[in-house]
């Protein structure tokens, strides 16, 4: 089965448990998996929802697609560029700055000194988003694969949208993105 969502994900945790023998196994973990994704939706319920925008690729540009909206759902945010459970799709620098996003979350491949070496190549782009947060992440750690690393993401997700609300992850890592200094 090709796993498109998280929801799906989770499905597949037992689906391999009961293939493998290891069914009671599968199903204390998917519990574990849904009770962590429960307590980030505890946390963040009742806040207000910041429009997100997250990219896995900058040139051009795609958005997150499969289970990354459904992530940015669950932590709390609104994904106004990608759909669930879809193929990222390329979209115009354009259209995404008429999204009026909040946050945006950068992602493409690799750890995360290559993607914030990768949002300072494009910076004037990402900026003329608007959003007063950028992040880069380690798409690799927590995103790129469907498997219970991405409810760490989730939790990641959770502390970047709503940092109030949720303490910041102990076992992955992001950066913040700030305009470069000009001059020297």
């Amino acid at each position: 089965m090709r796993v498109a969502t998280l929801s799906e994900m989770l499905e597949e945790v037992v689906r391999l448990g009961e293939a493998t023998g290891l069914e009671d196994h599968a199903h204390e973990l998917r519990g574990e998996l849904e009770g962590r994704l429960s307590m980030v939706r505890t946390a963040v319920a009742g806040a207000a929802s910041p429009r997100v925008i997250a990219l896995e690729q900058l040139d051009p540009p795609r958005v997150a697609g499969f289970w990354v909206p459904e992530m940015i759902s669950i932590a709390g945010g609104e994904d106004v560029a990608g759909d669930p459970g879809l193929n990222p799709a390329e979209v115009g620098w354009g259209a995404l700055e008429s999204l009026n996003a909040d946050v945006v979350v950068l992602m493409p491949d690799g750890p995360l000194d290559v993607a914030r070496a990768r949002a300072m190549e494009h910076w004037e782009r990402i900026a003329a988003l608007g959003a007063g947060r950028v992040f880069a992440v380690d798409e690799e750690a927590a995103f790129s694969v469907a498997g219970p690393r991405l409810v760490d993401g989730v939790e990641m997700l959770g502390h970047l949208l709503h940092p109030d609300l949720i303490d910041p992850p102990g076992n992955l890592i992001y950066a913040v993105l700030r305009r470069p200094a000009v001059g020297g």
